[in-house]
């Protein structure tokens, strides 16, 4: 059994899972809106700059955190979708890509979008 965000899935409904949250930051980026991610603890909006696989195997996100936890200013974050319990694309419009955006990351070792 997997566990995502302390919850027990079976390791194919994680599987499909990270696939769907994968494709659903990618729809944020495609799209030109922001994307909502759940913790456990606090609730981020991002713009999406890169979408990939981590060196560890893990799914993760690079983006600007429009919004996040309290006294939190706003910038870059490297955000882990494993332990998200939700995304969603929102109707915010993300302003991605911001002026310092580099393409690649030594954080990715692979990548499933990027603007």
């Amino acid at each position: 059994m997997a566990s995502l965000a302390g919850h027990a899935l079976p390791a194919a409904a994680h599987a499909a899972l990270t696939q769907q949250w994968c494709a659903t930051a990618c729809a944020a980026l495609e799209s030109g809106r922001c994307l909502e991610i759940r913790y456990e603890t606090c609730t981020r909006i991002v713009e999406v700059h890169r979408v990939g696989i981590s060196p560890s195997g893990g799914h993760i996100l690079a983006g600007w955190q429009v919004s996040g936890l309290v006294g939190e200013r706003p910038g870059w974050k490297l955000l882990n979708l494993d332990e998200a319990l939700e995304l969603s694309v929102t109707d915010i419009a993300s302003r991605a890509p911001r002026p310092d955006y580099r393409r690649g990351a030594k954080q990715f070792i692979g990548i499933i979008c990027q603007i």
